[in-house]
């Protein structure tokens, strides 16, 4: 039974059933996050997503042609898929259905919409109170047909044979339109068919309680005994070749003691439904992972998580806060694609405080190269240097404080330095 959070994964084309649909989940008493509903103002709206998607239990991803392009809808399937999420699709418009996500149950609501929404109330596993009262919420907002009132038990024909009660899998199911089914002929059939077998069964019942109560009648107390045996032999005789369970317990139930006892017990066992035997193969426990793959396996998941955002914002803090994490090597080459510019700077004892170490241990004051610095001042930055000369050609731009700049290279000039740098006017240090 699902009573955790529903995360909605969704193309904004389709937010008008999106919306309309989180509604009525909500309404049933179902939890639902859904962007537009629950991000509230000045909150960063990539990190509540991400806090959601982590903190659900269920992603409902939209099937469109809009949702199946976007790689955010995807990214959010796959990183549920890879968490071991519940992941339940619903296809809104004919489209190519992703590879992964085929293999899975999806209520199609480009069909019978009221069908639709019983795969969806099974495959969500809603509580019961949630699964009775979504299918009137979801009529309330269009989503399917309102269903007509059933007639009354007065006036509902009475059918020719008892039946079962419908199993608890069919108990929240929404009636759909559809053909008569039952071939009449077919129908009429099977109900002679099982008239004549009921009669015949009857018929005999009453053959032995007859003779029965004759004998008990007519007999006298001393014969009594004589004629119940007799009684008991003439009923079994009509019945021992039967294959009707009700004939044998009708026998054990009036001759109950007789000389047949255990051989009509032995039959009237034979005759009754065997219970199947499910074997059930319980799979050998997996070992319990060491603190080493744990420590492992939570940094891989904070590093996904990073990925599935894609911000240089996220790249920069994974890189500063995990020194020792293997995937640091990733996130330094993510933060070395977004400088996008690069040049020279002269550096020399007057400026020996322009570079910072940004990550870096402190160092002797000359910057190193490969290493990460953080500017503290503006400076231009220049096209090219020559060793040992003040000659500049082209003016590349300028660097700002706070700047995230990489050591190229440092080309000593005398007492001084030409540094070469890669700098981006838009990536700084926090």
């Amino acid at each position: 039974m699902n009573t955790g959070t529903i995360f909605f994964s969704y193309s904004r084309q389709d937010s008008d059933f999106v919306i309309h649909l989180a509604q009525s989940l909500r309404e049933a008493g179902a939890k639902v996050w859904l962007d537009q509903l629950d991000i509230q103002p000045g909150s960063r709206w990539d990190k509540s997503i991400e806090q959601a998607l982590f903190k659900s239990s269920t992603l409902l991803v939209i099937l469109s042609k809009a949702s199946v392009e976007s790689a955010n809808v995807m990214d959010e399937v796959s990183f549920a898929l890879e968490e071991k999420k519940r992941v339940v699709p619903i296809l809104l418009e004919e489209c190519d259905i992703p590879f992964r996500l085929r293999r899975l149950q999806f209520a199609d609501f480009t069909g019978n919409r009221n069908q639709a929404l019983n795969t969806l109330i099974a495959s969500l596993g809603l509580e019961d109170r949630v699964a009775s009262k979504l299918s009137d919420t979801a009529a309330d907002h269009n989503l399917i047909d309102k269903v007509e009132d059933r007639p009354s038990v007065e006036n509902t024909p009475q059918p020719d044979r008892i039946t079962s009660p419908p199993t608890d899998s069919k108990k929240y199911e929404i009636p759909v339109s559809s053909g008569q089914s039952t071939d009449a002929s077919t129908s009429n059939t099977e109900k002679k068919s099982s008239k004549t077998l009921l009669y015949g069964t009857l018929a005999v019942v009453a053959l032995g309680i007859a003779i029965w109560s004759l004998i008990k009648i007519t007999s006298n107390p001393d014969a009594d005994k004589q004629i119940a045996e007799t009684a008991d032999e003439t009923d079994w005789k009509l019945i021992q070749n039967k294959t009707d369970a009700q004939l044998f317990e009708a026998h054990i139930k009036t001759f109950n003691p007789c000389d047949h006892l255990a051989l009509a017990q032995t039959k009237l066992d034979s005759l009754k439904p065997k219970p199947e035997v499910v074997v059930i193969n319980e799979p050998e426990p997996e070992p319990e992972p060491t603190p080493e793959e744990l420590a492992l396996a939570e940094e891989q998941k904070k590093w996904e998580a990073v990925k599935l955002l894609n911000q240089y914002a996220n790249y920069l803090n994974f890189y500063k806060t995990h020194p020792d994490s293997e995937y640091r090597d990733k996130a330094r080459e993510e933060l070395l694609s977004s400088l996008d510019k690069s040049g020279y700077v002269y550096y020399g004892s007057k400026y020996s405080n322009y570079f910072d170490p940004a990550f870096e241990e402190e160092d002797d004051g000359i910057p190193k190269a490969n290493s990460f610095y953080a500017a503290n001042a503006t400076r231009t930055i220049r096209g090219s240097s020559e060793q040992g000369t003040a000659a500049f050609n082209t003016v590349k731009g300028s660097v700002r404080p706070k700047s995230l700049v990489l050591i190229e290279e440092v080309i000593e000039s005398g007492s001084s330095y030409w540094v070469k740098i890669k700098f981006s006017e838009d990536r700084f240090v926090n």
